[in-house]
């Protein structure tokens, strides 16, 4: 089986967002896919940033892997951990948080088997904050537009901020999942970092999370998954936080990089940071890594496009 493939979504249909048309025609610009034939299922990972005081954009990412291959890179996580002492104390690899002299001694290593052993593709999402909302002229619009849409179809009662955050990322990872989905690949499981969108409040749950991503899901593909979960993160478990971590690095990293690049606020990369940002602009044969961006735009709504990473921590837009 090969690895990679070339596969291409259909034209989007008129009634769906422009936010999820504009990301169809930029996904139909990559090259290659991951190939997930033969297959049993498929694990997501997901993470989100930009939400600090100063940031620039809000940053979703997730990732997208073959479980029926996850053992063998379970077992080289697992030697990283013990060579380093990474649990004792257990110790979690965060972009913030690459100070540590075990992760510091462990970085190299850890994103070079994440290379090798993952079989999928990493994918951020990043939004210009100056954009008031994906689904509406104002963010007062758009936000109403899509709380009030949730209750009426009896999906709780959300927060605008809220309604808003879980569209943005429920749309993206729906339509890799439609676009990647094989004959043998009939079951899914998504992990989401401890969040807002999976929060269990007075008038909405986590239940309602669950149903809103599989009747958006449902926009994409006809043919309904047999089997699916969804979880939230473990505190402390090794294998599901190093995975995690995955997507934690590119949301951070792609924050600062376009903070920088774009919107002109310098930062200074830490040399752990620096591997992770020319990581992230390297794609393997077995995982790769997609990058897209929406800016304010100063003629329409926004400006959509692909971010391509350079060796260096420089950014090329390309809209």
């Amino acid at each position: 089986m090969q690895p990679s493939i070339t596969v291409k979504l259909p034209d989007p249909e008129n009634t769906y967002p422009l936010y999820a048309r504009n990301l169809i025609g930029e996904m139909n610009k990559q090259l290659i896919y991951p190939n997930f034939e033969g297959s049993n299922g498929l694990w997501i990972m997901s993470d989100y940033g930009g939400e600090h005081k100063g940031a620039k954009f809000n940053t979703y990412s997730f990732l997208i892997c073959c479980s029926d291959k996850a053992p063998v890179h379970r077992e080289e996580c697992r030697k990283i951990r013990e060579k380093h002492s990474l649990n004792s104390p257990f110790k979690e690899f965060n972009y913030k948080d690459l100070d540590s002299s075990r992760v510091k001694s462990s970085i190299d290593e850890f994103l070079k088997i994440s290379d090798s052993f993952i079989h999928g593709v990493l994918v951020t999402v990043s939004i210009d904050k100056e954009i008031p909302s994906m689904f509406g002229h104002t963010k007062k619009e758009g936000q109403r537009e899509v709380s009030n849409l949730l209750k009426a179809h009896g999906l709780g009662d959300w927060k605008g901020t809220v309604a808003e955050k879980l569209m943005r990322i429920c749309h993206p990872i729906a339509l890799y999942l439609a676009l990647l989905r094989t004959e043998s690949v009939d079951k899914f499981m998504w992990q989401s970092d401890n969040d807002a969108i999976n929060d269990n409040g007075n008038k909405r749950s986590f239940d309602d999370t669950r149903t809103i991503f599989n009747r958006v899901l449902a926009m994409y593909t006809k043919k309904p998954f047999e089997i699916y979960g969804f979880a939230k993160s473990f505190k402390d478990e090794p294998y599901t936080s190093d995975i995690m971590s995955l997507t934690d690095f590119a949301a951070g990293a792609l924050q600062d990089l376009l903070c920088g690049k774009v919107k002109g606020v310098e930062k200074k990369y830490s040399p752990e940071q620096e591997k992770i940002v020319k990581w992230l602009g390297n794609s393997s044969n077995y995982l790769q890594k997609h990058h897209y961006i929406f800016t304010k735009s100063k003629e329409g709504i926004w400006d959509v496009g692909q971010v391509n990473i350079t060796t260096r921590p420089e950014v090329d837009s390309k809209h």
